[in-house]
């Protein structure tokens, strides 16, 4: 089992960061949680109401959003732009909030990792999530925009979302996360506010 005895509530209007090390288990949680991969046992409750009560495609509806760590299986038009326009045709503040209106009419495979990373991004938080998964999300990243994307992430709470990332990039969850836990052989081990988490670990 890559899963076992695994217990945890993440709150509404908060960051949950996961840590762990390879093969932990924290990617096979995001896709639990999304009902990409069903646990044979257990139980997963989102907002309210078992997973398995969800209708085909009724938990993407404004619901639940997933960033994966190769952001590159969401790319599938030939710009940026068209890329974000087959979400939303209102793609004006998610840009502004991403930095990406200068590469409007990129290819997505043109950009660096990073501007990658902000596309994909910017494509997720398009589906306006209650619950948003971030699988690395700080990866290849810049500190420029490890400091915007801790300001969407702030924007993010006060809309009452819950985000949960998937990181080892330790200082970033030190300083932005609201809830850090330590996945270590299937299961949670240790989960504190972050504040008491890294004090006392």
């Amino acid at each position: 089992d890559i899963l076992n005895d695994l217990s945890v509530k993440v709150p509404f209007g908060s960051v949950f960061a996961v840590l762990g090390g390879n093969g932990a288990g924290k990617s096979t949680l995001l896709r639990v949680i999304s009902g990409i991969s069903r646990a044979y046992s257990g139980k997963v409750i989102i907002d309210g109401k078992k997973i398995e009560k969800y209708k085909t495609g009724e938990l993407y509806k404004n619901l639940i959003a997933a960033l994966p760590q190769n952001v590159q299986t969401l790319f599938t038009e030939k710009t940026v732009r068209s890329e974000l326009q087959k979400i939303s045709p209102d793609i004006d503040e998610v840009v502004e909030l991403t930095g990406l209106y200068k590469y409007l009419d990129t290819h997505p495979y043109d950009l660096s990792g990073g501007e990658q990373q902000r596309l994909g991004l910017a494509e997720v938080l398009l589906t306006k999530p209650k619950i948003l998964l971030l699988d690395e999300p700080t990866k290849a990243v810049d500190n420029e925009f490890k400091q915007s994307f801790a300001e969407i992430l702030s924007v993010l709470k006060s809309q009452g979302c819950a985000v949960i990332l998937v990181s080892h990039d330790i200082e970033f969850c030190a300083e932005y996360a609201d809830f850090c836990s330590m996945l270590f052989d299937g299961k949670i081990v240790c989960c504190a506010d972050s504040h008491s988490f890294f004090g006392s670990n």
